[in-house]
C-alpha cells in the first residue's frame, strides 16, 4: 500500500479553513439560540439560504445548556469572512502553494525524507502563523465574546489554544520526522525518519484478523510494558493476558528508538485536565485518568456506551444537525427519511462495533521509560514540555543523539470530555448541508 503526502491537502486545507477565522464583534453576546447571530446572518447571506425555517431555541437548546461558553463564542463566528480571510492572506496562499507541490511516496525512506523537511520548515511554521497573528487576534477582538471559550480551553487542556495546537504540532512532527540512526537486521548502518520506521514496523499486517488482533492488543499496553509490546516482545495485556504484537518480524525492523517522540507526545496529552473528569456511565462512574495511569485502564464496552449515550454530547451533536437539515428541506418523512438519520446512522455502525470493546481494557501507554543502546534519534523541536502549563510535572523532550528519553464530577462537567471535537463536526456539517 502506497501513502501520498498529497492526501493530506484537504485535511491541511480544512483546518487552516475552520481555524483562520474573523469573528464580528458585538457589544452584546448572542448566542447559537439567537437566530439573528453573526454566525447565523452570515451563513444565509453567503449561502444565499433562508434559515428562517430553523427554530434555533429548539434545535441548539441541548448544546448551549450543556456548553454556554462555546454557544456564545461560535455565534460570533462569521463563516463568510473566513473565506474571505483565507482569499486574501498571504500566509494561507503560501501554504497551500508548497503542499499542492508535494507528492511525496510516503512507503518510502527517500518520501519521508523529502516531505519532513517541507514540513518542519514551510507547513508548520505557517500554521503556527496563522494560530498566533490571525485565530487568537480574531477570538480576542469580539468584544470578549470568546473569553469565556478561551478561559475554558485553558481549564480543560493547561495550555492556551495556540500554545495547545502549536506544541501538539510539534510533538507530532517530532514522531514522524525524527531522524533515527541505527543498525537494521541486515546488519547496515541505516538513518531513516521516524514516520517510515513506523510505517514498515506495521507491514506484517496482511489481513482484517491480524489487523483487528494487533488493534485490539496495541490498546491494551500497560506502561510497564510498552517497552517489550513496541519491540516485538511477549507482555502481559492491561486485560491479564499474554500478547506479542509482530513488530521485528517478516524480515522488516520495529520502530525502536522512535517510540520515544511517541511516547512524548502521549505523555502530553494524559496531562491535559480534561483526562481528569469523571464519567458517568449508566451508573458506573469512569475516571477518564485511567487511561494513562499505571496499572489502571477503561473497560471498552463502558467507551462506547458513553458515545452512544442519548445524553451525551456526540448525539446531542449530532440531533442538532439532523434539525437542521430536516428545517432546511434536505431529508422529508414524506420519503421514508428518520428525521434523526445522521444520529440513527451514528448509533447503529458504533452499535455494530461494540462487540470490539467487551472484554478489552483500554489504556494508553505512555512514560515507558524506553532505552536503546545501540541506537540514537535526533528531534526536529527539541526542549518541548510533555506536560501543560498548568500541570504539575514538567518533562521534556530535547533533540539527542543518545537514548535517553480523580474523584467525581457533576454530568455538566463529563460532558465537556468530547467538546472539541464534535462540536466542530456539528458546525462543519451545519455549513456544508447550507451549502
Amino acid at each position: 500500500m502506497r501513502l501520498y503526502a498529497s492526501r493530506f491537502r484537504a485535511l491541511v486545507a480544512l483546518f487552516l479553513a475552520i481555524s483562520c477565522h474573523r469573528a464580528a464583534g458585538s457589544s452584546t453576546c448572542k448566542t447559537l439560540l439567537d437566530s439573528d447571530s453573526t454566525l447565523a446572518n452570515s451563513l444565509a447571506s453567503w449561502t444565499e439560504t433562508d434559515l428562517s425555517p430553523i427554530d434555533f431555541p429548539t434545535v441548539f437548546k441541548e448544546i448551549d445548556t450543556a456548553l454556554p461558553w462555546l454557544s456564545k463564542c461560535a455565534a460570533a463566528i462569521d463563516p463568510k469572512a473566513i473565506y474571505t480571510s483565507l482569499a486574501n492572506s498571504s500566509t494561507v496562499k503560501k501554504c497551500l502553494t508548497t503542499i499542492e507541490n508535494v507528492n511525496e511516496d510516503l512507503s518510502t525512506a527517500e518520501g519521508w525524507a523529502s516531505f519532513c523537511p517541507v514540513l518542519e520548515d514551510s507547513i508548520v511554521p505557517c500554521a503556527k502563523a496563522v494560530m498566533t497573528d490571525t485565530v487568537m487576534d480574531a477570538l480576542n477582538s469580539v468584544d470578549g465574546c470568546c473569553d469565556d471559550f478561551l478561559s475554558e480551553v485553558k481549564t480543560l487542556f493547561g495550555d492556551s489554544l495556540d500554545e495547545m495546537v502549536i506544541k501538539l504540532a510539534q510533538l507530532s512532527v517530532n514522531v514522524e520526522c525524527s531522524e533515527r540512526t541505527y543498525t537494521n537486521l541486515e546488519g547496515v548502518s541505516t538513518k531513516e525518519m521516524c514516520g517510515y520506521s513506523a510505517y514498515k514496523s506495521f507491514t506484517f499486517i496482511d489481513s482484517k484478523e491480524v489487523a483487528t488482533s494487533v488493534l485490539q492488543n496495541m490498546l491494551q499496553i500497560p506502561n510497564e510494558h510498552m517497552c517489550a509490546a513496541f519491540a516485538g516482545k511477549e507482555f502481559t495485556t492491561t486485560n491479564d493476558t499474554t500478547a506479542t504484537i509482530g513488530f521485528g518480524t517478516n524480515g522488516v525492523d520495529s520502530m525502536g528508538i522512535c517510540v520515544e517522540p511517541f511516547d512524548s507526545l502521549m505523555q502530553y496529552l494524559g496531562s491535559w485536565k480534561i483526562f481528569s473528569e469523571t464519567l458517568d456511565v449508566d451508573g458506573t462512574s469512569v475516571s477518564l485518568s485511567e487511561l494513562f495511569s499505571s496499572g489502571k485502564s477503561i473497560r471498552g464496552d463502558l467507551l462506547f456506551d458513553y458515545v452512544t449515550s442519548e445524553k451525551g454530547l456526540p448525539r446531542m451533536g449530532l440531533r442538532a444537525t439532523d434539525a437542521v437539515i430536516v428545517a432546511l428541506g434536505g431529508i422529508s418523512s414524506e420519503d421514508g427519511e428518520s428525521n434523526t438519520f445522521i444520529e440513527d446512522w451514528f448509533v447503529e455502525n458504533l452499535n455494530n462495533a461494540s462487540s470490539y470493546g467487551k472484554g478489552v481494557e483500554v489504556h494508553i501507554p505512555n512514560n515507558g521509560g524506553c532505552t536503546f543502546s545501540d541506537q540514537s534519534i535526533t528531534l526536529p523541536y527539541g526542549d518541548i514540555s510533555t506536560s501543560a502549563s498548568s500541570s504539575g510535572s514538567n518533562t521534556t523532550a530535547t533533540t539527542t543523539t543518545t537514548t535517553t528519553a480523580s474523584s467525581g464530577k457533576s454530568a455538566a462537567s463529563a460532558v465537556k470530555v468530547t467538546t472539541m471535537m464534535t462540536f466542530g463536526a456539528v458546525l462543519l456539517s451545519s455549513v456544508i448541508a447550507l451549502l
